[in-house]
Formats: structure tokens, sequence, C-alpha cells
């Protein structure tokens, strides 16, 4: 994280500038001093006053639709029971219906926040003239909702918000267009928002650079509202369209930008790693797996989850847990059937810090689980993907019907989640424990069955916002036992899966 200063209440912007490279981000965080905003652009603001709640409300009635479809799609990235600061907060109705563990809100004048206190009486309201405040304690989720485009420091606002974040925040910003600002002036009757002044020309691009700067990394822009209005179904259709355009952030009338903490973890071989593999009918593959599985971290641990083999395999797997005691394996006999289900139940009964999925049929180094572990443990990415498709692969090893689905899921992935992915379906893959609890929380949203479970997690990756990584591996061909795949089958349940999610996450 970068070094950070603190905006005091006797604001001076010289006396700022200077500030910001002197205190550590530790130091501040010990010490915090809330950003202050310009007083006059705060008395102008036109939703000052008595009136304040009566635009509110007067908004909502207009743009019902607006309002639940922004709701709706929070609630789709946050999870129930987190804890979150929203800034911004109006009279409390979309904190409230993010169902916090701890809620706190953010917002002026006193009689928005008293509004708040009335309506929604289970969280915490503060009054922040110019959104100058300061909180205690530190949130899973900070979301700044439509205020950027008056805060008088945006930076200063920015960096005290990293005060209140932990490394697995999550900062939300709900941003307009202000490319839209023409429309709203001509056609106000339409429902423009008139609670909060505009003053800043900010884009979604701009905020990116400026969170950058702060400390923070953009994850993702997700473009949403085409069209704020319904129009008598005429919106929603606008909106399907428009979520499957390219560079659709610059035509819809609000981006969402989802940003984690920049910060890498100093010490990250303290911690510790699961290496769960899934086994059926795999029997000569045990012990040279687990004999080139290499020390991981503080502490090691080999999850085989055995799948109701045919050929022996469970047995070897308890005459090698035996022959390698130094190993601290564990054998995890499987409850239900299927390559998916057998990932399931080795995640789930994981201990480790870092939990890393290895193929078992040694077509991939084993060894590449180091690489996996460095990126996660040290904080660099959330969820790691191998590629096998960098290094040139061994003849055979990959019939070609595979190839080309995997290059034309490759494709979709990059467009559907803006960040490189060149083969989801490599069964090399890593994420940190306490993120895949997370991402358990909604296994199975898509309401499509997931042969592999490979999608499963990059869904619940993206939904959460997690930063995803690829390592390259090499691959060779099998040198026993049969592929679990097959193409015309698992390739249309992919598909399935991929078309559902496509409608959830960009046309919703």
């Amino acid at each position: 994280m970068p070094n950070t200063a603190w905006i005091k209440d006797d604001f001076d912007p010289a006396v700022a500038v200077a500030e910001r490279a002197a205190p550590s981000m530790a130091a501040v965080a010990a010490s915090p001093s809330p950003p202050v905003a310009d007083a006059n652009a705060v008395a102008t603001s036109p939703g000052c006053g008595h009136d304040a709640v009566r635009v509110l409300d007067a908004w909502r009635a207009r743009n019902p639709y607006y309002h639940r479809r922004l709701t709706e799609y929070l609630r789709f990235i946050i999870p129930e029971g987190e804890s979150v600061l929203m800034i911004g907060c109006e009279d409390g109705a979309m904190l409230s219906a993010l169902r916090p563990s701890r809620g706190v809100g953010i917002d002026h004048p006193d009689e928005l926040i008293a509004c708040a206190r009335r309506r929604h009486p289970d969280h915490e309201y503060a009054t922040a003239p110019g959104y100058a405040f300061r909180v205690d304690g530190r949130f899973d989720y900070v979301v700044i909702n439509d205020v950027m485009d008056q805060v008088h420091d945006v930076f200063a606002l920015l960096q005290y918000v990293a005060t209140r974040c932990v490394p697995t925040s999550r900062v939300i910003v709900i941003q307009p267009n202000y490319l839209w600002r023409p429309v709203h002036r001509m056609v106000p009757w339409l429902g423009a928002k008139l609670l909060r002044a505009r003053s800043n020309l900010l884009s979604a691009g701009d905020l990116s650079v400026i969170l950058q700067g702060v400390g923070f990394e953009t994850i993702d822009i997700r473009p949403k509202l085409f069209c704020p209005w319904q129009f008598c179904g005429i919106g929603s259709a606008v909106n399907w369209v428009g979520g499957l355009l390219p560079f659709s952030h610059r035509l819809a009338s609000t981006n969402i930008l989802v940003a984690r903490p920049d910060v890498q973890d100093p010490h990250p071989a303290d911690k510790s790693a699961s290496i769960v593999m899934a086994m059926r009918d795999e029997r000569e593959n045990v012990e040279p797996m687990v004999r080139a599985i290499p020390e991981v971290g503080r502490r090691t641990e080999i999850l085989i989850v055995e799948g109701h083999s045919r050929d022996g395999t469970r047995e070897e797997i308890g005459r090698v847990i035996e022959a390698y005691p130094q190993k601290n394996i564990r054998l995890v006999k499987q409850s239900g059937s299927g390559v998916a289900n057998a990932i399931f139940e080795g995640f789930t009964a994981a201990t480790g810090d870092v939990i890393i999925l290895l193929e078992a049929d040694r077509t991939s180094p084993p060894e590449d689980v180091l690489k996996v572990f460095d990126i996660i443990a040290s904080g660099r990415a959330d969820y790691v993907n191998g590629s096998r498709f960098i290094y040139p692969r061994e003849q055979g090893a990959m019939p070609f019907p595979n190839v080309l689905g995997n290059a034309l899921f490759a494709a979709w992935f990059m467009w559907f989640l803006g960040q490189r992915t060149s083969d989801v379906l490599c069964g090399l893959k890593g994420i940190d424990r306490r993120h895949f609890q997370r991402v358990l929380k909604h296994w199975g949203f898509l309401g499509v069955v997931d042969p592999f479970s490979d999608f499963e997690m990059v869904f619940g990756a993206a939904r959460l916002g997690l930063k995803i990584c690829e390592v390259p591996t090499r691959y060779t061909k099998r040198r026993y036992g049969r592929s679990k795949t097959r193409f015309f089958k698992h390739g249309w349940m992919l598909a399935r899966m991929a078309a559902r999610a496509t409608r959830i996450f960009r046309c919703r």
C-alpha cells in the first residue's frame, strides 16, 4: 500500500499535499482522521434542508425500476451476514436490503439520517456534511453510493476508506455516467435524481486510476442500467441487449466498480496448504503423485478423495498412507458421485490456509503447486488457475475437440470476466480457504450442474470480486487410467452454465 495522508479539520490543500508523503499506512490506521469537504459545496446541495426526504421519496416513486435493479445487483455480489459501511446511505433502504451483520450508513443532512433511523433502526447511522466522517471498526464491504460527483476531495475520502478495510475487503463504487447529465437536465420529469449536487466529472476509468493511487486494485467495472426506466418492458430489453455489447460501459447510465486492497502478505511461508486430489480408478498414480508433491508452506496436508474405484485405488491409498507417514495424507471417502462432488468434498474437508487442486492423473507437474501457493499466500491474487495452453503440449495429450472447446470457453471467459483466462478447465487451481468458504455459500446458484466444479469456482470468484490469476503448466499424456471427460455430454452442460451466467451477471 502506498503512503497515505489525511485531511484534518483545518483543511489546507497545500499542507495536505505535503503530508501525504509523510505517515506510513500503519500509523494512519492507528489514528485515522476523516476527510473534510467544502462546506460551501454542501450548503448548496439541492438535497440539503427540510425537503431531502421528500425529494428522495419522489425520485423513488418515479423510478422504482432503477432502485430495484440496483439493489438486486448489490445483493447478488454482497453476501448476507457481512459487515457493510455505506457512504451515501440515503434513508437506509439499500443498506437494510443487504442484511449485513453490522451495517453503518453515512449521509447528510440530519433529516435524511433521522429518517433512516426511523425506517431501518437495526443499523448505525451518522450525519456527515460533505461525507467527512469517522467510524470505528473495519468492514468486509464499503459501498460508495453515488457520492463521488460531489465530494470535495475524492482522494482523501478513499484514503480514509482504506483504513476501514481488511485485506479481504471489497470497495464497491456506484458511479453514474456523467455522459448522461444532459439527459437528466433535458427531461427532469423522468425522475433525474436531485438529491445530490453534481460538480465532479468522473468516469469509471478516472475512478479506477484514483483507486490505484490510494492503494486499491480495480477488479471489475460492470456497466448497468443502459435504460434506467422500465417503459412498459422496453427498458428491460434494452438492458438485456446492452449487457452483451462490447465497450458497453460507455453507454450505461451507471457503472459499478469493484476494487480490493492492493496489499501483500510479507510472510506467505507462515501459511499452511491443503493439496486436494480426486481419484477414481487411479491405482497406479497414487504413489507417484504422493512422492512428487513437495512440502508447501508451514504445514502441508494431502487430501485424496476416493470415488468408488473398481481397481483397488482405495486399498492402494491406505498402503501409501502407512508407507509415507511424514506426508500427512488423509483419505476422504466420497459420499456422492462425479468429479465435481469429489472436489467439493475435498475442498470442504481441507484445513489449510490455501487450498490447491491437483490433477491426479500425472498430466501436470506436481511441483507447480508451489507457484499457486506463493501467489495466493502472498495476496497477489485470490484465485489461481493453471493454463495448459502456454507451453507446448505432448502430442496426443489433449484431443483436438477438447482443444477447440477449451479455446472457445477461454475466449468467452475473457469477455465475461474482463480478466485474462486461457484455460478455465485446467485441473490445477487454488484459492484462499476464507474465500472458498464464501464461495461455498452460493454453490450451485446458477441452477445448472457443473460436471467438474471449474465453472462453479470461477463464477463464485467473479461474483465475490476475487482477483483471478493464471500459472502456466506443462501437459503430458496419461500413463494410467482413462479420462473422465465426455466431450459432448459435458460440453453441453458447461455451455448451459455459460449461457445462464451471461444472463445473471451481464443482463440482469
